[in-house]
């Protein structure tokens, strides 16, 4: 009799979980993103190339602004 309710609640729990999936699986392939047809136009591609003038005022920033540089940072956590 033990194992009649222990199987019994084993297998409602099973039932709770499938209805839970198939309900999610319908849910899902009935809900759709619309993309917007214009997309294409609103979006830009990069550029291949990097502006170097601009990555060297980055560096200076983050050198002038960081309590140590990152190649210091990155000697100094090698060893962890």
């Amino acid at each position: 009799m033990e194992m009649l309710k222990k199987s019994v609640i084993v297998l409602i729990l099973l039932g709770v979980v499938t209805l839970a999936w198939v309900g999610g699986s319908i849910y899902y392939q009935n809900s759709s993103i619309d993309v917007d047809p214009n997309a294409q136009g609103l979006t830009k591609t990069l550029r291949p190339d990097f502006d170097v003038e601009e990555l060297e005022k980055i560096t200076s920033r983050t050198d002038n602004s960081f309590p140590v540089s990152p190649s210091e940072f990155t000697v100094l956590t090698e060893g962890n």
